[in-house]
């Protein structure tokens, strides 16, 4: 392995599983610092995401958590809809959004969230 040793705060990169795992110390968007993990099967794959995300890290917080589809659509009603659309709007998103989409999507990250799982 070539390059320069790593300064304090920098991060790791281990073997975990089967494949490889690197962590970067990155600050959240409420200001606290933690361990930020991305893993891949090679030890290459893991180095370019860990460059990645140090850079990301260098660039402002970061976002350690990939939020669900009911947090993120109550963001939505709270934060788009209800100071922008009318009242009656936001009422009838809000009963459509409680009865249908979070008893079936709301546990899903977004991230991970299919086209078929929609559709469905």
């Amino acid at each position: 392995m070539t390059g320069r040793a790593r300064a304090n705060g920098e991060g790791s990169i281990f073997p975990y599983r089967n494949g490889f795992a690197a962590y970067v110390w990155v600050t959240k968007p409420d200001g606290k610092r933690t361990r930020k993990y991305v893993y891949g099967k090679t030890r290459e794959d893991v180095h370019n995401k860990w460059i990645k995300l140090q850079a990301d890290a260098r660039k402002g917080p970061v976002a350690t958590k990939v939020p669900t589809v009911a947090s993120f659509l109550d963001y939505w009603l709270r934060e788009v809809v209800k100071p922008n659309l009318a009242p009656a709007t936001y009422v009838y998103y809000e009963m459509f959004t409680r009865l249908y989409l979070v008893p079936g999507l709301g546990s899903k990250r977004l991230d991970r969230l299919q086209v078929r799982e929609v559709q469905t």
